[in-house]
């Protein structure tokens, strides 16, 4: 789903809606909130609030979620995770979709730090890259082996208790992705879907899995490395983190002119390698060690992902305004899953200038 334009009305109903949420009719912002650019799925604001509660004397995260059931879910995986000490910003506060916003309201803490990709561009290529090529691995390959060491029991009990419809398993994500398919007369991706859960590896252990772990998902900030964006994250195999991941670096998202392909294809190469050898590193032994059946497994099922989701924007004629890391990953999930270019409906086309992936 698309995120919903920010609109000159978004602010008031999000002050409304905290004033409701709180019993604080007295609560206004310091100044009015700031659209925060970045990702497709939800709106964000930044904003400060005049003598709010002790716990948001800071700056604050608005992220209104357009799907209520994914919000909760997404609410509670980060709460979670937070609770056990890993460093994602603290939740203050959720509201339904009954509120004034008519969507549901994530309230967090404002991170301080930028994406390791923010600000690339053509002109920055020369000067940023062989510190992208040192570090970016590592560090997304440590901030995933972290997770991985978290105890998933806790949240696999809340996420059990929440009941509803959304997929709890990755099995019931990839069955989900075969029924949209197939909704969307996609019946090629419907059959990837089966005879990906027909071949579904055996069990390995269970872990607090992210599954969108990419360079703008990943904030660097003075204290910390801080993961966010939880929108997807199960209790589910570590295949389901690190297979995503491997594939977007493998085929970096990002439009360059011609001349340059062959260095992103082998840059591609070099971070994807880099990354699975360091979190094998950090994970050899434990319960996040990802096996190559299991790897290759879950990039299937995210290059699924990835055209389903296209497929949905082609249906619907909800394509993003500006170029998004799935029609650029396109060809690469293409590839994988074995489907031909042909069997899909038009396909919107790149731009010419260079893009970074945002956040999904």
């Amino acid at each position: 789903m698309e995120r919903p334009p920010v609109t000159d009305s978004t602010p008031t109903m999000l002050l409304d809606t905290l004033r409701n949420a709180t019993n604080r009719p007295d609560l206004e912002f310091v100044a009015p909130p700031t659209s925060m650019s970045g990702g497709y799925y939800a709106e964000m604001l930044r904003f400060r609030l005049v003598d709010p509660p002790a716990a948001w004397d800071r700056d604050l995260v608005a992220r209104i979620v357009p799907n209520p059931g994914a919000g909760v879910r997404e609410a509670t995986v980060q709460r979670a995770v937070a609770e056990q000490g890993f460093a994602t910003p603290i939740v203050r506060l959720t509201a339904d979709e009954t509120g004034p916003l008519g969507r549901y309201l994530i309230v967090m803490d404002a991170l301080d730090g930028s994406a390791p990709i923010a600000g690339l561009d053509l002109g920055s290529l020369a000067t940023k890259v062989p510190a992208i090529l040192r570090h970016l691995p590592d560090r997304l390959a440590f901030i995933a082996s972290a997770l991985h060491r978290l105890d998933p029991r806790p949240l696999a009990l809340q996420l059990a208790e929440l009941g509803g419809t959304m997929p709890t398993t990755v099995a019931e994500f990839v069955g989900e992705l075969g029924s949209s398919a197939e909704a969307l007369g996609r019946h090629d991706l419907g059959r990837v879907a089966k005879a990906l859960i027909d071949t579904q590896p055996a069990p390995t252990t269970l872990v607090i899995s992210h599954g969108d772990l990419h360079p703008l998902n990943l904030i660097v900030a003075v204290d910390d490395l801080y993961l966010i964006d939880w929108a997807v994250a199960l209790v589910a195999p570590p295949g389901f983190t690190v297979g995503f991941t491997h594939l977007v670096l493998s085929s970096p998202p990002v439009v360059l002119p011609r001349p340059l392909g062959a260095m992103t294809r082998w840059a591609g190469r070099h971070l994807a390698d880099r990354f699975l050898s360091t979190y094998r590193r950090l994970t050899d032994g434990t319960a996040g060690a990802v096996d190559d059946e299991n790897l290759d497994w879950h990039r299937k099922v995210h290059a699924l992902r990835i055209l389903v989701e296209a497929a949905s924007w082609d249906a619907h004629g909800e394509w993003p305004d500006v170029d998004h890391p799935w029609t650029l990953l396109g060809p690469a999930a293409r590839r994988l899953l074995g489907i031909s270019q042909a069997s899909e409906g038009t396909c919107r086309p790149n731009s010419a200038r260079t893009t970074s992936p945002p956040a999904t």
